[in-house]
């Protein structure tokens, strides 16, 4: 096993297997990556384009070649000094006929061996002890009557029922035992709500169907966000978790894999006895070798961090995105770019209130059935706790849950039955204090009841186990709703520079200082030095290049006003419906911050279908025009056809024109804002994680957009280009520049692990303010020297990514004695104790990037 030195993520689907993986190892070893980091590889259902949706976790996926080929990898992958890492999945599974535990549990209900898995409330009103299933078109009378519940035989020849794609397994001894095949015709033909024997079939069954649009007010199992596909695992269950790590711990064991990254941590029951398991059996697997790595995708709000009894390597990188993206972009653009957005989007410009409207109505609507089950439970600790005649009751406890819950500072607090800590009820005491402004009296004292019960403990009294409960309902829905009310929703909504509408970060968090930067890098030093460095995942909601391109947006917030009036009048020009202001405000940031501008001619209908279905997408998750739920397709062919015409006709040639003239007047600050980008997650504390593609230019759009396939001829092309690093800064639009920057970095992090690993962060000053950052990283002889520049839009745009010898004002900097070499240009420098100029250093480079030699 060899020391993880830099990850690269890759998504795994039947389009790109295993093998396919296997044919780009010799380009990954030449890049520089010294592991692979893999997507889920348990089975999922067919055809799935991102393996979260698992049915069978101790098995691989036979879509992305079965264990055969992902051994073949493995060791492939050693020939090439390459390893592997794993993201694994213990929070949900899918809820599908292939998932054996599942059918089982549909088929015996509480009876099933199974039935402990999955998070099912049996006693949940309306359940009548059922799984309750949203899976009809229409209401069950409607369906049974229009013939649309059907019986037949299934694979076992066991009856099932049908509905469309969707099939149920009856419960045994609900139908004869011969001639099941006119049983089922039989029952064909007379299918009514008003037949008694399909009223006592339906009764006799461990499941309910409902209709969908009733699912989120009456569904009584946990799932994944608001998704009922994927039904949530109890991993605390000791059998649960042996099954569900069965498969990665196996392969560790088996020296197939390095590490694992663990899916939605904050879903499960108790985040760190969980880990402490984990880290445990991952440990005894690994023994003998370098020991396994241990990540996990958590969001962390702004001053928050992991907890200390956390056993793990740190956060998958979300926070680095945030930090990085953060310094690039302009504190002084917030206000005006805030007054334009109000004045023509007529919202707030306020992200705080457009999140806590947003969770209001996510509680309302899409966690309504888990919100009105925690009511549930609060109903029953105020019995048990509160004399009959000073009950809360159920309104007053629903309005002072549902304040508490709009006011959630972070994803989740840690409580345990046993134990919660400080910063948990700091966090408390917090929710309560904000919760209350602006309420009445008796919403207050029943928050502050509510929070008593919550942070009183240890729980060991007679009524531990509910209040214990409660906790974790508490804890396991505030995660989901922070999810969907922030990333899903209110991002959508607060177009003030979509920029910071990113996972991981928060749009009221716009900018961070030079100091404020520093300061979380040597933190990450003290805390987990081996954590995650991302700045592009699965998951984002825009590429990270059209990120550091719209960041160039808040230096310029005057003339991006002039140019959105330029883009309104044009769009005027087209004979068809423009979109309200606030769909259209986001829209000419999409279109700018991705506009194609590599020097190839763009495929325009394609670019045109993505944007497209990113708008509509967006529309959606805002939910303002349109919604998942309740789709305006009128209003959403209206917004297509706009883009068509907008993109494809001859009307929309001079709304184009504006569009390409405003992407390339920043696009050359963007590239510079992106190599930066990519050089700092190179070089700062931490094991930097590539995401498929991102080796050159990543203007993708959410997700599935961001799972394009990656053209590896462009990028095995870009390793054997010789230009030196000043022309390819000239010549920036067709990604080399790019590349060349991660493949030097990677090699020096590969002939200098320790340093990179195990050597200090210490920030570097200029002798006059100057917008960049720099640091040296040093252990023993060896040394580091990163300077990095920030602001650079005024440097002309005929110079390419270039930076103008102007940025510097003559400043000067000090920096530790020593022989260096550029890393980028192979240039060396002699330092002696005088402070050497930046424009020196820097030579018409936004990077300046040198290590002893």
């Amino acid at each position: 096993m060899s020391q993880v030195r830099a990850t690269v993520r890759l998504q795994l689907h039947a389009g790109f297997t295993l093998r396919d993986v296997a044919a780009q190892l010799d380009y990954y070893a030449s890049l520089g990556v010294s592991h692979l980091y893999l997507s889920p590889i348990a089975s999922a259902v067919p055809g799935s384009t991102h393996g979260y949706d698992v049915v069978d976790p101790a098995r691989v996926n036979p879509e992305i070649g079965g264990e055969e080929a992902l051994r073949e990898l493995s060791t492939r992958a050693r020939g090439h000094g390459l390893g592997l890492v794993l993201d694994i999945v213990p929070n949900h599974m899918a809820a599908h006929p292939l998932n054996d535990r599942w059918w089982d549990v549909l088929r015996l209900g509480r009876r099933s061996a199974h039935a402990h898995w999955f998070d099912i409330d049996w006693r949940a009103l309306l359940s009548a002890g059922k799984v309750v299933l949203p899976v009809l078109d229409r209401p069950l009378a409607e369906a049974l009557d229009e013939g649309l519940l059907r019986l037949q035989p299934g694979p076992d020849g066991n009856p099932e029922l049908l509905h469309y794609e969707t099939r149920l397994p009856l419960q045994p001894g609900s139908w004869p035992a011969t001639d099941v095949e006119g049983w089922c015709a039989r029952l064909n033909a007379e299918a009514s709500v008003q037949d008694p024997e399909w009223s006592a079939l339906l009764a006799a069954q461990a499941w309910l169907p409902v209709w969908w649009r009733h699912g989120d007010d009456r569904l009584n199992y946990r799932r994944f966000f608001t998704i009922t596909s994927l039904v949530a695992l109890q991993v605390q269950q000791p059998d649960v978790f042996a099954a569900v790590h069965e498969l990665p711990l196996r392969l560790v064991r088996e020296g197939v894999l390095d590490g694992l990254r663990v899916d939605h941590v904050d879903g499960l029951a108790d985040p760190a006895a969980y880990l402490q398991r984990l880290r445990v059996e991952l440990d005894a697997a690994g023994e003998g070798r370098q020991r396994p790595l241990l990540w996990v995708e958590k969001i962390l709000a702004p001053g928050e961090r992991l907890p200390d009894d956390w056993q793990c390597d740190g956060t998958t990188g979300y926070d680095f995105m945030d930090e990085v993206s953060g310094w690039l972009h302009d504190e002084n653009g917030l206000q005006p770019l805030t007054r334009h957005w109000q004045e023509l989007a007529c919202r707030s410009g306020d992200f705080l209130r457009e999140e806590r409207q947003a969770r209001r109505e996510v509680l309302r609507l899409g966690l309504r059935s888990e919100f009105e089950a925690l009511l549930t439970l609060l109903l029953c600790v105020d019995a048990r706790e509160t004399v009959c005649g000073q009950r809360i009751g159920g309104p007053l406890l629903q309005r002072a849950l549902e304040a508490m819950l709009v006011h959630f500072p972070v994803y989740r607090t840690y409580a345990t039955a046993s134990q919660i800590s400080d910063e948990d009820v700091r966090c408390w005491q917090q929710v309560l204090d904000t919760a209350c402004r602006g309420e009445p009296p008796e919403v207050c004292a029943a928050a502050a009841t509510i929070v008593r019960w919550v942070i009183d403990g240890p729980v060991s009294d007679r009524n531990g186990a509910i209040r214990a409960m409660l906790r974790r309902r508490l804890q396991q829905l505030s995660a989901p709703l922070n999810a969907k009310a922030v990333e899903d929703c209110a991002f959508y909504r607060h177009g003030v520079l979509v920029s910071r509408n990113e996972v991981g970060s928060r749009p009221d968090e716009f900018a961070l200082t030079t100091d404020q930067f520093h300061e979380r890098m040597q933190l990450r030093a003290a805390r987990h030095p081996q954590a995650l460095l991302a700045t592009a995942t699965h998951d984002h909601k825009r590429g990270e290049d059209a990120r550091a391109r719209l960041a160039v947006v808040s230096e310029r917030p005057a003339w991006w006003q002039r140019q959105v009036r330029s883009f309104d009048r044009k769009a005027n020009l087209l004979d068809l419906p423009v979109p309200p202001a606030e769909v259209r405000l986001v829209l000419w940031q999409g279109l700018v911050g991705s506009w194609p501008l590599d020097g190839a001619e763009p495929d325009w209908a394609d670019f045109a279908g993505r944007i497209a279905a990113w708008q509509v997408k967006s529309v959606r998750e805002a939910g303002l025009r349109s919604s998942w739920t309740h789709p305006d397709e009128d209003f959403e062919k209206q917004l297509q056809q706009f883009i068509e015409a907008a993109l494809l006709s001859l009307e929309g040639r001079p709304l184009r024109k504006a569009l390409e003239a405003a992407a390339e007047a920043i696009a050359p600050a963007g590239a510079r804002n992106s190599l930066v980008q990519a050089a700092l997650r190179m070089t700062v504390p931490g094991i930097p994680d590539l995401y498929q593609g991102g080796e050159g230019w990543d203007l993708s759009l959410v997700d599935p957009d961001n799972r394009r396939p990656v053209d590896y001829a462009q990028r095995r092309q870009w390793l054997s280009d010789q230009r030196p690093w000043l022309e390819l800064l000239k010549q920036w639009q067709d990604g080399a520049v790019k590349a060349r920057l991660v493949r030097e970095l990677l090699q020096l992090r590969s002939e200098r692990p320790a340093l990179f690993a195990q050597g200090d962060y210490q920030p570097l000053a200029c002798n006059r303010p100057v917008p960049m950052l720099a640091f040296s990283r040093g252990l023993g002889g060896e040394r580091l020297i990163v300077a990095a520049a920030r602001f650079t839009r005024r440097t002309p745009v005929t110079a390419g990514a270039t930076l103008a010898a102007a940025h510097w004002r003559d400043a000067r900097m000090q920096v530790p004695p020593g022989r260096y070499r550029n890393v980028l240009t192979g240039a060396a420098l002699e330092v002696d104790d005088t402070p050497q100029r930046l424009r020196t250093l820097f030579d018409n480079s936004p990077l300046a990037i040198f290590s002893t030699w």
